[in-house]
């Protein structure tokens, strides 16, 4: 199903939870449901993940009730809503990517570096890749705005700086994406993150030969993503 890619692109960036002063129980918490999240995004055919994502989505809600000023059960659920919104696509598949913005942007305002930046990342996604008013809320300047902060945020992480190398790449300013793809290059693979810093390295070797190239007509895993129906962004609400 096409529309599952959509959301590929933040799941590429999902990391596992580490920081100065994390509190050991909600940091374990976080990490069971992240791997097991991974297994059910990446083991199991489409058919047999809604029933999982549901169980998830009750026990994340559950760690975010005990730990109401931590940012990283938000930013987890807001990841289990878009993988559930794409492995059943439907009219409540825009609800629940509503509903992820918004936890999103309240992660942010708790901690803008949880989960190395993977709100500013995915929120960034959700704008470019999502079509615009009134099918949606896709936003190409208000993604280029959530990108750009990742990046300032860390400045020399993989996956900041190819999601916006591959943004210009797309909008055709290949200069600009060349500049960000080539830093991504040269960041290292994390151990922790051995499945998703590769996907975005495969992805990497490609936007890098189509930056040089300079051709924004390059499919990848991330570009084609929604039905046909679905592609056009319109000019977002007033």
């Amino acid at each position: 199903m096409k529309i599952r890619r959509v959301f590929a692109a933040m799941l590429a960036v999902l990391v596992v939870v580490s920081g100065v002063g994390a509190e050991p129980r909600v940091e374990e918490a976080i990490q069971v449901l992240q791997d097991e999240w991974a297994e059910v995004f990446y083991r199991l055919p489409e058919n047999q993940q809604t029933g999982r994502y549901e169980s998830l989505l009750t026990r994340v809600k559950a760690v975010e009730q005990e730990y109401p000023a931590r940012a990283e059960p938000l930013i987890l659920e807001a990841i289990i809503l878009c993988t559930y919104a794409a492995a059943e696509w439907g009219l409540d598949s825009l609800t629940r990517v509503r509903t992820a913005r918004e936890l999103l942007v309240k992660s942010i305002d708790l901690d803008p570096k949880a989960m190395e930046a993977s709100a500013f990342i995915t929120l960034g996604n959700l704008y470019y890749r999502l079509p615009g008013w009134p099918i949606s809320y896709g936003d190409d300047d208000l993604a280029r705005q959530y990108l750009e902060a990742a990046v300032k945020l860390y400045p020399n992480a993989l996956d900041t700086n190819y999601f916006l190398g591959d943004f210009w790449l797309h909008e055709g300013d290949y200069d600009k994406a060349l500049a960000y793809l080539e830093k991504a290059n040269q960041a290292p693979t994390r151990a922790s993150q051995r499945l998703s810093d590769s996907k975005i390295k495969e992805q990497l070797s490609v936007a890098l030969n189509a930056a040089r190239k300079r051709d924004d007509t390059h499919s990848d895993f991330f570009s084609d993503l929604l039905p046909s129906s679905l592609k056009h962004k319109g000019d977002p609400p007033p």
